[in-house]
């Protein structure tokens, strides 16, 4: 078998952090050795971040963003997509302060700028390009 596309879902949230890196690093070599791609399914940004090339984020079982990691990461344009980079654990403990305030902040976006993502009926907007390679979902 040499399979060209392994979907992986949520392929190492059950293991302790070191193993998890050695399953992770483990998977990267196949990768490489065999040319493969993944479909890397997962909550855990700091995962997707290490593992992932492009990005496609989901809310209530739609994409709401997709971009290539970079964009994602450092020019997130959704909330949910925000709130999620923010539930990133922080070890540096001054950052780690930081991170609190723009969790606090990015709740009140969410309560507040509900209708930048959703119509009147309650449905998501679709995915508007931003960029050459990332769309949000938006008005």
């Amino acid at each position: 078998m040499n399979p060209k596309l392994i979907i992986a879902d949520e392929p190492v949230s059950a293991l302790d952090v070191s193993v998890q890196a050695q399953v992770l690093n483990f998977m990267q070599e196949i990768q490489e050795e065999f040319n493969l791609t993944y479909l890397f399914i997962s909550h855990d940004l700091g995962i997707i971040q290490h593992m992932c090339d492009r990005i496609g984020i989901m809310y209530r079982g739609r994409f709401v963003e997709e971009g290539t990691a970079d964009e994602i990461y450092n020019n997130p344009q959704h909330v949910y997509t925000k709130r999620l980079i923010a539930a990133i654990p922080e070890m540096n403990p001054e950052k780690r302060f930081e991170k609190m305030h723009l969790r606090q902040a990015i709740n009140e976006e969410y309560q507040t700028g509900y209708n930048n993502y959703f119509d009147n009926d309650g449905r998501m907007f679709d995915l508007k390009k931003i960029s050459d390679s990332h769309s949000v979902a938006m008005q």
